[in-house]
């Protein structure tokens, strides 16, 4: 099964939200990467088998520059970036689209739609 290591930027909230549905999900501050830079998330993701959950737009160029097919980062675009928000684009994706599916993919998803590059 798939886990979700959840950025700092994404509301704590959020996250015992996604625990509640039964996913699978860390934070990087308790993995021991708070305040690191994002290239270490991502290396950490991929030796552990996660996907990152994130509100950081930086994570696509990464995604594209580097671990492009070997990194699964999932970018919420909200406005404003509530946690309500967050939930309820989250909610609607996930009702549509199983976790496995954002496994190696760059995944942005707003409102409207979830857009997946391979």
């Amino acid at each position: 099964m798939i886990q979700l290591l959840v950025d700092e930027n994404v509301p704590v909230s959020v996250m015992e939200w996604l625990k509640n549905r039964g996913l699978n999900v860390r934070r990087v501050s308790e993995v021991g990467l708070k305040g690191v830079e994002n290239g270490e998330i991502a290396r950490y993701a991929i030796t552990n088998d996660m996907v990152i959950l994130t509100l950081d737009t930086d994570f696509a160029h990464i995604y594209h520059d580097v671990f492009r097919r070997s990194l699964g980062i999932i970018i919420v675009k909200v406005k404003p970036p509530t946690a309500v928000n967050i939930i309820e684009t989250l909610d609607k994706t996930l009702r549509k689209i199983k976790l496995d599916e954002f496994d190696k993919k760059l995944t942005i998803i707003t409102k409207r739609k979830a857009r997946m590059i391979v």
